[in-house]
């Protein structure tokens, strides 16, 4: 956990209006929307496999710009969306005509039992409270639903070697840092079962890995990525000074790109990647048997 977190009245300054991107543009280079798109559609797949469904209700929390939710509902899921500001659901509802609804998921007062399926796409690291949305989670699932949890491993190879420069760590937009195990001791005390793991996320991945070498090198923390986003999702302002780095960035970001491909590979077959992911099922109350009748 993040100590000390920063006051609530003070979080919406950590997310400003380009964290999200503009209904109108783009948040990523088009390639990096174009894999994750495929991506996305193959997260699908494995919710449905082991679901055992092909299609049904889903619930993504935090849905972000909808691109989850829209592979769902290309499958012939019916979906639902939550956010927590209308400037968050903007892309969702306007652009990809997505129902999102506003608020935290406590206090939307929806009905349990209601989802075959529900999605944490990179959502439980930003929370302080973490139980209290899996407990909600597991209320509106039906008995056999499946719930899918992406997170920021904690516990990985990049992010005990790069400390407090891991592109991750992501502080204070990350309250809660996740390894394996804390991971999975959350989820059983909540009532979940977890059926399968993965390392693999590309689209995070390859990326967090030449950025978080980047900043172990000394240059500024997390340049290329407010480069690439054109500083829209900055929490510090200042740029003065820094045209030698971004050159030095130039030079650096493609050999490291290329680096970062066996490296997260293997990080991903270790259960070592710099994201993690699980599917969890709702775990079935064990009944005690009958004692034995007394002859």
């Amino acid at each position: 956990m993040t100590i000390p977190p920063p006051p609530a009245r003070e979080m919406a300054a950590y997310y400003p209006a380009g964290y999200y991107g503009a209904p109108g543009e783009r948040r990523f280079p088009a390639p990096v929307e174009y894999l994750q798109k495929k991506l996305y559609e193959f997260r699908v797949r494995r919710v449905e496999s082991v679901a055992g469904i092909r299609r049904g209700r889903v619930l993504d929390v935090g849905c972000g710009r909808g691109g989850l939710l829209q592979a769902f509902r290309r499958r012939g899921w019916e979906v639902q969306g939550t956010e927590l500001s209308d400037q968050a659901a903007a892309y969702a509802r306007q652009v990809l005509q997505l129902p999102v609804a506003i608020g935290s998921l406590e206090t939307l007062d929806l009905p349990s039992g209601h989802f075959d399926a529900v999605t944490l796409w990179h959502v439980l690291e930003h929370l302080p409270d973490s139980e209290v949305l899996l407990a909600e989670v597991r209320r509106l699932l039906k008995p056999d639903g499946v719930l899918l949890v992406g997170v920021p491993n904690f516990g990985g190879w990049e992010s005990r070697f790069c400390r407090d420069k891991w592109f991750h760590l992501d502080v204070p937009r990350h309250l809660n840092h996740f390894t394996k195990a804390a991971l999975r001791q959350a989820l059983s005390e909540a009532g979940f079962r977890d059926r399968s793991w993965s390392g693999f996320a590309p689209e995070y991945d390859a990326y967090s890995f030449v950025q978080s070498s980047l900043n172990r090198c000394g240059l500024c923390q997390n340049l290329l990525y407010n480069w690439l986003r054109g500083g829209r999702a900055k929490i510090i302002e200042s740029d003065a000074g820094l045209e030698w780095q971004k050159v030095a960035v130039v030079l650096l970001a493609l050999p490291l790109g290329l680096v970062s491909l066996p490296f997260t590979t293997c990080a991903g077959l270790a259960n070592q990647a710099g994201t993690m992911s699980v599917l969890a099922s709702v775990e079935r109350l064990r009944q005690s048997p009958s004692p034995r009748s007394q002859c």
